[in-house]
């Protein structure tokens, strides 16, 4: 246990649903897959902890096993908690674990997945339970608010490796285990006030859950790593919180039991963390949250649209046709995509910055060099656009900087100020709400 007092200046409550689709449903993350989910290997779910202050401020955390948090989800879940519990859009974080073995629920107006009209039906059905359920599930934790203290420790896990791999022709998408990593595994643990019961933890890791390559719903090793942690602490609720990992794997790949290793490897070290010396969090409770323009590089002209019609690639041809939709039906194409970031600060104890998108690891890194610890840097948060690359990715190019592109719905890749936006605006939102020498 903790060396903490046993005061209740926290009140914090837990609750968990299960998200797995009853019917067969496309699967999101691999295009090639092109036929639905033929069962669960393990159920997938939606947890929240719920945390309120000696202000009465709140904040509620959820971790959802889904690919991503799409824009659209995200507004409606924020816009009934607001109304149903009074819950402001910068006190909730919505985490996607990112697992690439969860359903297709998002409408887009350009197809990545190919699905018919029965498989967009129950895309929006799905869609429409999932909001219903997130919107339940924030509703039960907060309903569930009990005294307890929190402590913060973080450990080490080496699951990941980089995949950004530097060959004369580029960049290839293979290990690189000499590129960038973020191996810090950080860890809120959510106890009785007397520290004899674990109720909750939150952890996170900077990880592609890509184990998998299967036709069965399952959470990936995230998934094993909250099972595991919850068979050792039974009455704990574990919640995962991707990190900054759009540019890291765990390898080899495909394969069960290696999966079943990752992510007991990752519980292990989360346990590591929890019989650690723990550092106290105290309130009060800071939370803010920002939109920044992103900036594209000047967008394909009518010609290179029409050119690229032509392509052998499906996805080049229908990125080509949704754009030339968008300049038929507006007259340009837009330069600018607004990106949200969000902090929240635990007194002077913790400080998370939750960011969206695909982030690759850069990120962390730089902002655990610009601002002082602990700080935990999330990834995948309430909302979903494209990989967000460093301006050393931009320059190097690859797979998230330049191809991806293409299963998007954006004109173009961002431009060289992206690094700039991103970091900048963080900083100031993280020093807002983070210890005195930094606000």
């Amino acid at each position: 246990m903790s060396e903490t007092d046993t005061s209740t200046e926290w009140l914090a409550g837990t609750a968990r649903a299960d998200i797995t689709p009853s019917e067969p449903m496309r699967m999101a993350g691999y295009g090639a897959r092109e036929e639905p989910a033929e069962g669960t290997l393990e159920p997938l779910h939606a947890k929240a902890i719920a945390l309120e202050d000696e202000r009465g401020t709140r904040f509620v955390a959820v971790g959802v096993e889904v690919l991503a948090i799409s824009r659209p989800l995200h507004a409606e879940v924020v816009a009934a908690c607001a109304d149903r519990y009074d819950l402001p859009a910068s006190h909730l974080l919505l985490n996607a674990s990112h697992t690439h073995c969860g359903p297709v629920y998002r409408e887009r107006k350009t197809e990545v997945f190919s699905l018919n009209d029965e498989e967009r039906t129950r895309a929006r059905e799905y869609r429409s339970f999932l909001v219903e359920t997130l919107v339940e599930v924030i509703g039960e934790a907060l309903g569930d608010l009990a005294p307890t203290s929190l402590a913060y420790s973080h450990a080490r896990c080496g699951i990941a490796m980089n995949r950004r791999l530097p060959l004369e022709e580029g960049i290839g998408f293979q290990p690189h285990p000499d590129g960038p990593v973020d191996h810090d595994v950080p860890v809120l643990a959510v106890e009785s006030p007397d520290g004899e019961t674990l109720r909750g933890i939150l952890f996170g890791y900077a990880c592609h859950p890509t184990s998998l390559f299967i036709r069965e719903w399952s959470g990936d090793w995230a998934g094993y790593a909250m099972n595991h942690l919850e068979e050792v602490y039974p009455e704990a609720t574990a919640v995962f919180i991707q990190g900054c990992g759009g540019d890291q794997k765990a390898y080899p790949q495909r394969d069960l039991e290696l999966t079943k290793h990752y992510g007991t490897s990752l519980a292990t070290a989360v346990r590591g963390a929890l019989v650690a010396k723990r550092r106290t969090v105290h309130g009060p409770l800071r939370c803010v949250k920002a939109e920044v323009d992103l900036e594209f590089e000047e967008p394909p002209s009518r010609a290179e649209l029409e050119e690229q019609l032509e392509s052998e690639e499906r996805y080049e041809r229908r990125h080509a046709e949704h754009l030339l939709g968008e300049l038929d039906e507006h007259g340009e194409l837009p330069r600018t995509h607004p990106y949200p970031i969000q902090a929240i600060g635990f007194g002077d104890d913790l400080t998370m910055v939750a960011l969206t998108g695909e982030v690759l690891v850069g990120y962390s890194l730089k902002l655990k060099e610009r601002l002082s610890g602990p700080l935990w840097v999330a990834g995948y948060s309430n909302n979903y656009m494209t990989y967000i690359p460093t301006v050393e990715d931009l320059y190097a190019g690859g797979y998230e900087s330049d191809r991806f592109v293409h299963l998007t719905e954006l004109p173009a890749k961002f431009d060289h100020s992206v690094e700039d936006r991103v970091l900048s605006t963080a900083t100031a939102l993280a020093r807002r709400v983070g210890p005195p020498d930094e606000r």
